[in-house]
Order: structure tokens, then C-alpha cells, then sequence
């Protein structure tokens, strides 16, 4: 069993990167993924809010939808079904593409392809990311499934998730190679 901060020649002087710099990554798209949903969420909900009927004399309790609250659940779950087309995009279509997240750029850790080196391509972005959410899906068994894939590299000699080992991709610290990464971040007050 190798050192989980070695090298491997395929990488350069590039190490794996660890589970908790991971971790945080992932917390930071899981706020931007999560922060975006809310906008569709609350009119879709705002709708069934417009829909509800207390009850006036004579009007049992209940639904009542008319034009607005049926346009309002409309728009939120045209607005949803687009939070997850851009979410599918951003974290990933562009992973793929670009090995970057922007957890991972704003970490210093990108995603490259096990046997290359080089960033995995778009589809093994969108696997990566639709994978695990689909397991997580099913309930129980799945649930356990994910745990275990989040903990995976917590133990793994190369730091790797189930998912990374499905997909055969690596995390590792650095830039990715040959990827126009934008302009430098600014420092942030509370991430050090």
C-alpha cells in the first residue's frame, strides 16, 4: 500500500488530494447548487400557496387552483427542470471539460483522468455527477451506498471515492495542465 500523498509519474509532482480539502470543495458547490434551487423552489411552492382555500363559508378546505397558482407552479418547474440542466453543465459537463468545479478552483484541486493525466472529458463529468445522485436516489441500500462512496477515500491508498474508481478519474492539488483556468480568485477572508 502506497503513501496517499505520493506521486505518480503519470502526474508529475502532483499529489492526490486529501479527503477533508475534498470535502470542503464539495461543500462549497453544494451551497452555490443548493442556493440556486431556491428561486424555482419558492415559486413552485408559492403556487400551491395561491392554490390553497381555507375554507370560507360555504367553500370546503382545499385546493382551488385558478390561472396564477397554476402559472406559478408552471414557472417554478420550468425554472427547476433548468437548476438541473445548468447544474448537469456546471458541476458536470465543465468538470469534465475543464477539471474544475468551483469548489475545486477555489481549493487548488482539480479532476484528471486516471490513466492520462489529462481532464476526463465531458461525459465522465456528467457520469460522475449524475451517478451518485441517482444510487443516493434509491432509498436505503442507496442511501448506504453513498455514504460509503463519500468515505471511500478516507481509507483508499490514492484517495480516491468508489466514483472516482468507477470513472477511473483522480482529485489531485494544482492546476490541470492545458486548461485556461480564468483569473486568479481573490483571497477570501474566511477560507484560509
Amino acid at each position: 500500500m502506497s503513501d496517499p500523498g505520493s506521486t505518480d509519474s503519470r502526474f508529475g509532482d502532483q499529489v492526490a488530494a486529501s479527503w477533508w480539502t475534498r470535502g470542503k470543495a464539495a461543500i462549497i458547490d453544494l451551497l452555490i447548487f443548493f442556493g440556486v434551487a431556491v428561486v424555482p423552489g419558492a415559486i413552485f411552492i408559492a403556487g400551491f400557496v395561491v392554490a390553497w382555500d381555507e375554507g370560507r363559508p360555504g367553500v370546503p378546505e382545499g385546493f382551488s387552483f385558478d390561472a396564477a397558482a397554476v402559472l406559478l407552479i408552471v414557472i417554478g418547474g420550468i425554472l427547476g427542470l433548468g437548476w438541473l440542466i445548468w447544474g448537469g453543465w456546471l458541476f458536470g459537463y465543465r468538470q469534465g471539460v475543464t477539471g474544475l468545479t468551483p469548489g475545486k478552483r477555489r481549493l487548488g484541486i482539480h479532476l484528471v483522468d486516471g490513466d492520462s493525466g489529462l481532464v476526463p472529458g465531458g461525459a465522465k463529468g456528467v457520469g460522475r455527477w449524475l451517478v451518485p445522485g441517482i444510487v443516493g436516489g434509491i432509498q436505503g441500500i442507496g442511501n448506504a451506498l453513498q455514504l460509503i462512496d463519500i468515505l471511500w477515500p478516507l481509507w483508499d491508498s490514492k484517495n480516491q471515492r468508489l466514483i472516482d474508481k468507477v470513472f477511473k478519474t483522480r482529485v489531485l492539488v494544482g492546476s490541470p495542465a492545458g486548461v485556461d483556468t480564468g483569473p486568479p480568485l481573490p483571497e477570501s477572508p474566511i477560507i484560509s
